[in-house]
């Protein structure tokens, strides 16, 4: 690990009054969130996924990611088809 992450590692163990380990497994779980959230935008932006199922990779719920969506001006590529599928998997409760 570098200096520079290492000095944002004992920051962050401060603040939240943590130790190393907790530190670790709490920074890395929110890295992997993240990064959750960037493959499904890109898998929307792509065209790979529909709204509904890039929410679900995300690990988030769909108005939530919706909104993720909006604040980062992201423009829904939407066929019709994907709506329907959307609602279709809504209504039986499946991502």
């Amino acid at each position: 690990m570098g200096r520079e992450t290492e000095e944002e590692l004992r920051s962050y163990m401060r603040a939240e009054k943590v130790d190393k380990a907790t530190a670790m497994r709490k920074l890395l779980e929110l890295g992997v969130q993240g990064w959750r959230r960037e493959m499904a935008v890109r898998l929307l932006r792509e065209g790979k996924a529909t709204v509904w199922r890039a929410a679900t990779v995300a690990g988030v719920p769909l108005w939530d990611f919706i909104s993720l969506l909006d604040e980062r001006k992201v423009i829904l590529p939407i066929r019709g088809s994907d709506v329907i599928d959307d609602v279709r998997a809504a209504m039986k409760g499946k991502s």
